[in-house]
């Protein structure tokens, strides 16, 4: 596809800064250019593939979606999922999306909470737009109520879901502070279904949004604080490393927001 001159921007910028973004509009971005950056997202991947060390073009996406959320262009989101699907483990693609998504704001709630309530949906996508829903009910405080309910319709499903985005789910319910979903929150846990390493048991999210002022019981055991031995088994088993290099992928962008996650509920 040949690019008009304002959208060609994208692959000249060169890097962008993790938390300040461009200012795309002063840029000369228009909703005209809207087409032309979603077919860049829709071209990630072989983008990606043709850009060789220190390559501006790499950068072309990152800028594509930045572009789309202060655009407001809520016609790009189906993009902005797929992308997320596809090349997830990315640490852009996997932080920078869902922050794209929010920037929306309540509008597009009704399209996440579609997305979410699919567990046939990619698994750390519909973590990413739980995160989503998380970061719209800080940065509009009204739709408070509209982000707690879409991720209680998503965690309803907690005995098809993956224990991860169960895990999740719950995480951001602690980080919005709704002690009012509690209920669901308890028949998720009791059902084995929730992955403790993302933020504890049942206790830490009583203890997170103030229901408990310190643990009843020990805690449990979350299984994934010792790394290292886990690199040590994929040094010693050859014949697990494609498979388990796949799996490594997954468990550190876990342990990741885990650990932040964990994080910023022992602040509160």
């Amino acid at each position: 596809m040949e690019y008009s001159q304002i959208v060609e921007q994208c692959f000249a910028l060169g890097e962008p800064d993790w938390e300040d973004w461009d200012d795309y509009l002063a840029l000369g971005f228009t909703p005209a250019h809207v087409p032309e950056l979603i077919h860049i997202l829709d071209t990630t991947t072989q983008i990606w593939d043709q850009a060789g060390e220190e390559d501006r073009i790499e950068w072309a996406p990152i800028h594509a979606w930045r572009a789309l959320a202060q655009l407001g262009a809520r016609e790009a989101v189906p993009a902005m999922l797929r992308l997320h699907a596809t090349e997830g483990e990315s640490d852009w693609v996997g932080e920078d999306i869902p922050l794209a998504l929010s920037r929306f704001g309540p509008p597009v709630l009704e399209e996440l909470r579609a997305y979410l309530s699919d567990p046939k949906n990619e698994t750390w996508t519909r973590v990413g737009v739980a995160h989503a829903m998380e970061l719209i009910s800080k940065a509009f405080p009204e739709s408070r109520t509209d982000c707690v309910e879409a991720l209680c319709a998503g965690l309803k499903l907690f005995e098809q879901n993956d224990e991860t985005v169960n895990g999740f789910i719950i995480s951001y319910l602690a980080d919005i502070n709704a002690p009012e979903t509690a209920p669901l929150v308890e028949r998720a846990f009791q059902s084995g279904r929730v992955d403790l390493s993302i933020m504890g048991d049942y206790e830490e999210f009583q203890i997170a949004v103030g229901l408990l002022e310190e643990r009843l019981t020990p805690s449990p055991k979350y299984g994934w604080f010792m790394p290292e031995l886990r690199e040590s088994f994929v040094e010693y088993d050859e014949q697990m490393k494609t498979r388990q290099r796949q799996a490594e992928k997954k468990e550190k962008q876990k342990r990741k927001q885990a650990k932040k996650s964990r994080k910023r509920h022992r602040k509160k």
